[in-house]
C-alpha cells in the first residue's frame, strides 16, 4: 500500500509541476528580458546572481527545515493518514506552491523588496508596518520551536552534533574555494560533497556527549549570529546546497528502501473528526494548521522575498526555484508521513517528531543492507541541517524587517539587528510552558500563526495581480480558505484555559494584528474603485 500511495504522489506532483506550474508562469507573464535585483542590485553580500540549481538548493533548505516533518506526522498521529495525505498533496499543488511562487515573483518585480514592503507599496504604510510586527512575531515563533528542537537533537543523538560541526566547518570551505579560487562548481563538488557525507562517520567515532541542552542553545545562538552577518556566498548559499545533497540521498534511499520494504501500515486511513491529543481537536481547523509547511507555509513568503528573490539570475528560474521546491516539500512531507504510518503506537510512545522520522527513515534503509543505528543518525544529520540552514535564515530575515522597520540598513545594523533579533528566543528557548518543552507548547500557535501570515502574503498577491489587470481568482480562493482557517483555529486558542495566560495573549495579539492586516487588504481587493494598471504584472 505504501510504495503506491508513494508512487501515485510523486506522479500527482510531477505533473503539476508541468501543467499547472506553465499556467502560473504564462498568466503571470515570467520574462527573462527583465532583469532581476539580483543583476540589477548585485552587491556581493545579498544581492548575488546565482544558477538555478544553486539557489534551488539555498531555498528548498531554507523552506524545508523540521515544517514537512513534524506538521504531517503529528496530523497523521491526529487524525489518520488519509486526509493528512489529501491536505499535503492538494495544498502543495494549489496553495503553498501558488503563494511561494506569487511571492517571489512580487518581490523581484519589486526590486527585492520583502513582503511587507510590498504590502506598503500595493496598500498602504500603516497596514505594512502592523504587517512586519506580525512576522517579526512569527519569525521568533520559528526560531524558538526549531532552536529548541534542534538542541533536543544534539542533546538525544551527540554523534548528529559532531557531524553538524563538521558539515558547517566543510560548508564554510566550499563556499570560500567557490568565491576564492572561481573553479567550476562540479569540480569543488567532487571534493567537498565525500567530505561532507564523511562527517557521518566522523560524528559515529566521535560523538559530542556530555554538553547540556543548554549549552546547545547558546552555542546554535552564536552559529545563527555569525552565519547571518556574512555575506550569502560565503556560507548560506553553499552549506544549503551541500545539505540539499543530504536531503537528496536520504529520500533516495527512503524511498527506494520503501519501495521493497513491504512494511504494513499501522495507522489507520482516518482516526475520526476530533482527536484527543488537541483542545479543542476538532478537524478543521486542527489539520490544516498542524500539517503546516507540509502544504502551504507563511515562512515560506519571508524566504522567497527575503533571500530567494535577490538571488534569481532569470525571472524563469521562479518556476523552478519557488513552486518546484513546494512540491518537492510535499513529497518529503509524503515521505513523513509514511515514517511514522509504519510504527505502532509503542513505537512512537514518548517520541519527538523529529526522533520518529529518523525511526521510520531508518527502518526502509535497512532494506538496502544499512545498519538500522547508522540510518537513524544520518537522518536526524539531515533534518538537524535542515534546522541549522532555516535558524540562520530566520535570523537574517527577521533583521530584514527590523531594517525595514526604522529604515536603518548600514553596517550597524547588520551586527545590532542580528543581536536584537536573537535576543527573544534565545530566552524563550530556555523556558517551559505547563511543562511542556518550547516547541511542543508553542506549535499549534507556530502553525495558526504560519498559515495566517501566508494567507496575508496570498491576499497581497491577490492585490498584486488586480493591479495589474491580471486574472486573480486562481490565488483569490486558496487566499479566502487560508485566511478562515487560522483565524478560527487563533480564536479557538484564546479562549482555550489550557494554553496559559501567556500563550493565550500572544494568541489575542496575532489575531487583533491578522484581522487588521487581513481588513485593510481585502477592502483593497473588493474596492471597485480600486486603480488597475493595464501593463503586464
Amino acid at each position: 500500500m505504501l510504495p503506491i500511495i508513494l508512487i501515485l504522489s510523486a506522479f500527482v506532483l510531477v505533473i503539476a509541476y508541468r501543467f499547472y506550474g506553465r499556467f502560473l508562469s504564462q498568466r503571470c507573464q515570467l520574462d527573462d528580458s527583465r532583469p532581476t535585483p539580483a543583476k540589477s542590485n548585485n552587491d556581493g553580500v545579498d544581492f548575488v546572481p546565482t544558477h538555478h540549481a544553486m539557489l534551488f538548493g539555498h531555498h528548498f533548505s531554507s523552506i524545508a527545515g523540521a515544517g514537512p516533518i513534524v506538521g504531517p506526522i503529528l496530523a497523521t498521529m491526529y487524525f489518520g493518514w488519509g486526509p493528512t495525505l489529501i491536505w499535503i498533496l492538494l495544498g502543495a499543488i494549489f496553495v503553498g506552491g501558488v503563494h511561494d511562487f506569487g511571492s517571489t515573483l512580487m518581490s523581484i518585480r519589486n526590486q527585492g523588496r520583502t513582503i511587507s514592503q510590498v504590502t506598503k507599496d500595493l496598500i498602504s504604510p500603516r497596514t505594512a508596518k502592523f504587517f512586519r510586527i506580525f512576522l517579526f512575531l512569527a519569525l521568533v515563533y520559528v526560531i524558538i520551536v526549531f532552536l529548541d528542537l534542534t538542541a533536543t537533537t544534539f542533546v538525544s543523538s551527540p554523534a548528529v552534533a559532531t557531524a553538524s560541526g563538521w558539515f558547517i566547518a566543510f560548508a564554510l570551505l566550499f563556499g570560500l574555494a567557490l568565491r576564492m579560487m572561481r573553479l567550476p562548481i562540479w569540480a569543488t563538488l567532487l571534493f567537498f560533497v565525500p567530505v561532507t557525507f564523511a562527517g557521518l562517520w566522523v560524528g559515529h567515532l566521535f560523538p559530542a556527549g556530555g554538553p547540556s541542552k543548554e549549552f546547545w542553545i547558546l552555542a546554535i545562538v552564536i552559529y545563527c549570529f555569525v552565519a547571518a552577518v556574512l555575506p550569502v556566498n560565503v556560507l548560506l548559499q553553499p552549506r544549503d546546497f551541500l545539505s540539499s545533497m543530504f536531503l537528496y540521498v536520504m529520500m533516495g534511499l527512503g524511498v527506494v528502501g520503501l519501495l521493497f520494504s513491504g512494511e504494513a501500515m499501522q495507522v489507520p486511513v482516518f482516526h475520526g473528526f476530533t482527536t484527543d491529543h488537541v483542545n479543542p481537536g476538532y478537524l478543521f481547523p486542527v489539520l490544516f494548521i498542524t500539517v503546516a509547511c507540509g502544504a502551504c507555509s507563511g515562512f515560506h513568503s519571508m524566504v522567497s522575498s527575503g533571500t530567494t528573490s535577490k538571488q534569481i539570475k532569470r525571472e524563469s528560474d521562479t518556476r523552478r526555484v519557488a513552486y518546484g521546491s513546494m512540491l518537492v516539500e510535499g513529497l518529503l512531507a509524503v515521505f513523513a508521513l509514511a515514517t511514522i504510518a509504519i510504527l505502532s503506537e509503542s513505537d512512537v510512545q514518548g517520541k519527538s517528531p523529529v526522533a520518529i522520522f529518523s525511526i521510520g527513515a531508518a527502518v526502509f534503509m535497512k532494506t538496502l543492507g544499512i545498519p538500522q543505528e547508522l540510518g537513524m543518525e544520518f537522518t536526524a544529520l539531515t533534518v538537524s541541517t535542515f534546522l541549522l540552514t532555516t535558524l540562520d535564515t530566520c535570523t537574517r530575515l527577521a533583521r530584514f524587517l527590523i531594517e525595514e522597520f526604522f529604515e536603518w540598513r548600514n553596517e550597524s545594523s547588520r551586527y545590532a539587528g542580528t543581536f536584537i533579533v536573537l535576543l527573544i528566543p534565545a530566552v524563550f528557548a530556555f523556558q517551559t510552558f505547563n511543562g511542556l518543552p518550547a516547541w511542543k507548547a508553542i506549535w499549534p500557535l507556530f502553525g495558526a500563526t504560519n498559515q495566517l501570515m501566508a494567507a496575508l502574503a496570498l491576499v497581497t498577491f491577490v492585490v498584486y495581480l488586480k493591479h495589474n489587470a491580471v486574472r486573480y481568482r486562481f490565488a483569490l480562493i486558496p487566499a479566502a480558505f487560508m485566511l478562515v482557517t487560522p483565524l478560527v483555529a487563533l480564536g479557538f486558542m484564546v479562549i482555550d484555559s489550557e494554553l496559559g495566560l501567556t500563550l493565550q495573549g500572544i494568541s489575542l495579539a496575532m489575531l487583533v494584528l491578522g484581522l487588521y492586516v487581513s481588513g485593510m487588504s481585502l477592502k483593497f481587493v473588493f474596492n471597485p474603485n480600486t486603480l488597475t494598471a493595464p501593463a503586464s504584472p
